[in-house]
């Protein structure tokens, strides 16, 4: 059974809607013992294509590490390599030279002061003793969301680890926001000979279908097309006025302008709005936590977190996760707009 440290993935269905291929090219790359960069613009897919590709592949691998970050976490030294080795730290330290222990504990827990600066070197090889520790136990599979966001001192030890991972059995899934061409940097925090994969926009016709398949049927052929047209293919800009229209009393009429806000940020923070005070505090403190559970909002001084987490998936918010109590935002734009 693989050890997975995060939040299960969810199902499949919505990614093979036009990412069909691009979901075989990566799984492919994985199977062959590779690793992959999935790379586009926000919104895009490369989330929903990443969850899904960790859950099929993970069950391959005897250890599951995964970490995500946001714009507002991205100063915090060593956070994603908390969230990477934090739960596993006391399987393997045993395993590592008693300098590279001390480095790795003192940049996970704070309970010491390290930097890159002083530590660097323990603190590298440490991260690619880790990983190695694990692999003697089975194939690793690392899963990294919104690199872009990755702390720079994570990003360095895990480029160094990278580098030098060889044939040990260790792949690694990373998504990053891109707008260009400037993926090709984020290449350097995977293995050598890494897949990158570009998620393009949606055709008309896998826009109809994705709305079609979130129970969005009731819009006219040429709103489907305006829709397309103002989301420019974006799979979560599309859904986003797919639900704003539905939920409008007036439907639009051919040829004028959509009856809604045809910006994201607009479409967003209009959900945002709709929600209580108390359930939009809420968020916010899950926001700040790295694995949100009812529990720790509970902890957090969030008495009635269930029915304010139940009011914010209905405004389609959040994302419950049926195999387990974390609690995900629906989608990173989402976690950026809460915090």
């Amino acid at each position: 059974m693989p050890r997975d440290f995060q939040e299960p993935a969810r199902c499949r269905p919505d990614l093979v809607i036009g990412r069909d291929e691009l979901f075989g090219q990566a799984r492919e790359q994985l199977t062959r013992g590779g690793s992959v960069l999935l790379h586009g613009p926000a919104g895009i897919g490369k989330s929903t294509v990443l969850r899904a590709l960790a859950a099929e592949c993970g069950e391959a691998a005897h250890t599951v590490l995964r970490c995500s970050a946001t714009e507002s976490e991205s100063h915090l030294p060593f956070l994603a390599l908390a969230d990477l080795f934090g739960l596993v730290l006391d399987d393997i330290s045993d395993k590592l030279p008693a300098a590279q222990r001390t480095a790795l504990e003192s940049a996970l827990t704070g309970r010491g002061e390290s930097t890159l600066q002083r530590d660097g070197l323990a603190l590298r090889l440490a991260v690619l003793s880790a990983l190695r520790a694990l692999a003697a136990e089975g194939p690793v599979l690392v899963v990294a969301d919104d690199v872009q966001w990755l702390d720079p001192a994570s990003l360095e030890l895990l480029g160094f680890a990278a580098r030098r991972l060889g044939d040990i059995p260790v792949r690694m899934l990373c998504a990053v926001r891109t707008d260009g061409p400037e993926y090709d940097r984020h290449l350097r925090v995977l293995p050598p000979d890494s897949l990158a994969v570009r998620f393009n926009p949606l055709t008309r016709a896998q826009t109809a279908a994705l709305l079609d398949h979130r129970g969005y049927t009731g819009l006219q052929r040429s709103t489907v097309r305006d829709i397309h047209r103002t989301s420019g293919g974006n799979p979560f800009y599309a859904l986003e006025l797919g639900r704003a229209l539905t939920e409008n009393p007036t439907p639009p009429r051919p040829g004028e302008p959509l009856p809604v806000p045809t910006s994201l940020r607009a479409l967003v923070l209009s959900r945002l709005e709709m929600l209580s005070e108390e359930a939009r505090r809420t968020l916010l403190v899950a926001s700040a936590g790295a694995r949100p559970t009812p529990a720790l909002l509970h902890a957090a001084g969030r008495a009635d977190a269930e029915a304010e987490m139940a009011q914010a998936a209905a405004l389609g918010l959040l994302a419950t996760e049926a195999e387990g109590p974390a609690v995900r935002f629906a989608h990173p734009l989402i976690l950026g707009r809460a915090v």
